[in-house]
C-alpha cells in the first residue's frame, strides 16, 4: 500500500444566415492547463497569511465532502459542461442543461487547495496540484483531450502530482491521490523508495486514472505504470502508432486495452486503430486526408526505438470530383467519424474499419464520401467544441473575429443535420478562458 497521510498530518456565419467522470475537454483558451505546471495552485495564500479552499465555520473535512459531492453532480450531468480557472479558487466547472437555459451542477476546486497546500508542506515540495477536470488541446484550434481523467470513476479520489524539486526545465515530482472522503493523501511515488546499499528513487509524473480506477502514471519519462487501489503496480508497453509525433514530454497519453497511447489521436470504440490527418497521396497527387493506424507493435521505453514506419493504411474523403480534407473531431458511434473541414464546416464520414491492416503499404488509399454536412462553414471564430454525451449534438462556442462582442452558442444535430440552432450568449459568470468537457473520447476500449 503506499504511503498515507491523514488531513490532520501536516455568429455561426453572421448568426442570422450564417466525460463515473470520463473528462475529456475543448478548448482555444486553455484554462487552468493540463499539468498545473508553473500555475502556482495548491500552493500560495490568499494573499492576506490565510490558506485558501475553507471559509469561516468550514472546516477541511466539510470543504472535502462538498467537493466530492459536486464532482458527483457534474459528472451525472447529462448537458454540456464548462470549465474555467480563476485565480484565487482555481478551477470553476459548471454543467447545464441540454440548451445552456440553466445550470445544473457547478463545481469549485477552492475546497482541494488548503489539503493540496499542506500535502505539498509535508513533502517539503514546492507545490501539489490536480491536472484539469477539461483537459488540454489535443486535437486543433477548437478541440481538447484530458487523456486520463484526474478524478476517479467513483468520484472518491483526485490523481495529484507533488512537485518536489525543480530546477529549470528539470522537475522532480511525486504521484498519488487524494481521498475525498478520508483527507489522506497516498504518495505512490514515496512507496516505491528504497534505502540501504543500492537506494533508488524515482520521478514520477502526470497521474491520472483509468476507467478501471488505477491510477497510471509515467515513471521517470520513460515508463507507464499503473496502481491499483491497493497501491500494486503493473507496467505498460507503450503503442508505437504516433510515436515519431512525441517530440516534446508535454505528458499526454491515454490507456487503450493496457496500451499507452502517447497523442491524442483519435481512437476507434473497438480499441483496434487510431486516426489522425495526414498527407495522403493518390497517384501523381496529394491530399490532406486521413491516417490509419493500427496500435501495433509496441514497446517498453520511450527512448526504446526514435524510428515509426508509414501508416498502416490511409484514406481520401470525396465529395463528388472533389476531395475534402478532414481533421477527426470524435466517432458519433463505429461507423461514423465527425470531421471538421476548411472554414470550420463540420460533417460527418463512414469508415469501414474492415479493410484495415489488410492492405499492402504501396495500396492505393482508401476511400469515403461526405455522409451528411453538419455545420455549413462560417468565418466566425470558434472557440470550443463539444459532443453531447449522447452522441447527438455538436455543440460549438464562435465569435467573430472582429467583433468585441459576447461570445455565441451554437447547437448542431448530428442526427437531423440543418442550421445549427442559436442557443444565446455564454452563460453569465463563466470565465473568458474557458473550454468544454467534450467527452470525445469516453469510457473503455472493447
Amino acid at each position: 500500500m503506499g504511503k498515507t497521510y491523514g488531513a490532520g498530518a501536516r455568429g455561426w456565419v453572421a448568426a442570422a444566415a450564417a466525460t463515473v467522470l470520463a473528462v475529456g475537454g475543448l478548448t482555444a483558451c486553455g484554462a487552468s492547463g493540463d499539468s498545473g505546471k508553473g500555475s502556482g495552485r495548491g500552493g500560495v495564500s490568499d494573499g492576506g497569511g490565510h490558506k485558501p479552499g475553507a471559509s469561516a465555520g468550514d472546516s477541511a473535512e466539510d470543504g472535502l465532502a462538498r467537493a466530492r459531492k459536486n464532482l458527483s453532480r457534474v459528472a451525472s450531468a447529462t448537458g454540456p459542461v464548462i470549465c474555467w480557472d480563476d485565480d484565487e479558487k482555481g478551477e470553476q466547472v459548471a454543467a447545464f442543461d441540454a440548451t445552456f437555459g440553466k445550470r445544473v451542477a457547478t463545481y469549485s476546486e477552492e475546497p482541494l487547495l488548503s489539503r493540496l497546500s499542506q500535502i505539498a508542506e509535508e513533502a517539503d515540495a514546492d507545490r501539489a496540484f490536480v491536472r484539469s477536470l477539461c483537459g488540454k488541446e489535443g486535437y486543433g484550434e477548437s478541440m481538447a483531450d484530458s487523456g486520463v481523467s484526474p478524478v476517479s470513476p467513483d468520484g472518491r479520489r483526485v490523481a495529484v502530482e507533488v512537485v518536489t524539486k525543480e530546477v529549470g526545465a528539470l522537475t522532480s515530482s511525486h504521484v498519488g491521490w487524494l481521498d475525498l472522503v478520508t483527507g489522506e493523501f497516498t504518495d505512490i511515488t514515496e512507496a516505491a523508495r528504497k534505502g540501504g546499499y543500492s537506494p533508488e528513487t524515482h520521478s514520477d509524473g502526470f497521474p491520472g486514472f483509468a476507467p478501471d480506477g488505477s491510477l497510471w502514471f509515467l515513471r521517470d519519462e520513460q515508463v507507464y505504470y499503473s496502481a491499483d487501489e491497493n497501491g500494486r503496480l503493473t507496467r505498460h508497453p507503450i503503442s508505437k502508432a504516433c510515436h515519431d509525433e512525441r517530440s516534446g514530454n508535454d505528458g499526454f497519453y491515454r490507456p487503450v486495452r493496457s496500451v499507452a497511447v502517447t497523442c491524442p489521436r483519435l481512437i476507434h470504440p473497438s480499441g483496434k486503430f487510431a486516426v489522425y490527418p495526414g498527407t495522403v497521396i493518390d497517384g501523381i497527387y496529394s491530399y490532406v486526408g486521413l491516417d490509419l493506424d493500427l496500435l501495433e507493435p509496441r514497446m517498453g521505453r520511450r527512448s526504446d526505438d526514435t524510428v515509426f514506419g508509414d501508416p498502416t493504411d490511409q484514406m481520401i474523403v470525396r465529395d463528388g470530383a472533389d476531395v475534402r480534407g478532414c481533421h477527426p473531431v470524435a466517432w458519433i458511434n463505429d461507423d461514423d467519424l465527425l470531421c471538421e473541414g476548411a472554414s470550420h464546416t463540420f460533417f460527418t464520414v463512414r469508415v469501414d474499419a474492415s479493410e484495415l491492416g489488410k492492405r499492402g503499404a504501396a495500396s492505393d488509399p482508401l476511400e469515403t464520401g461526405v455522409k451528411a454536412e453538419i455545420a455549413q462553414g462560417t468565418e466566425n471564430r470558434i472557440l470550443s467544441i463539444a459532443l453531447s454525451t449522447d452522441r447527438r449534438y455538436l455543440y460549438i462556442a464562435a465569435k467573430e473575429v472582429l467583433d468585441e462582442g459576447d461570445v455565441r452558442l451554437y447547437r448542431a444535430s448530428l442526427t437531423s443535420p440543418g442550421e445549427p440552432e442559436d442557443l444565446g450568449p455564454l452563460p453569465a459568470g463563466v470565465g473568458d478562458d474557458f473550454m468544454f468537457r467534450g467527452n470525445a473520447q469516453i469510457g473503455d476500449f472493447r
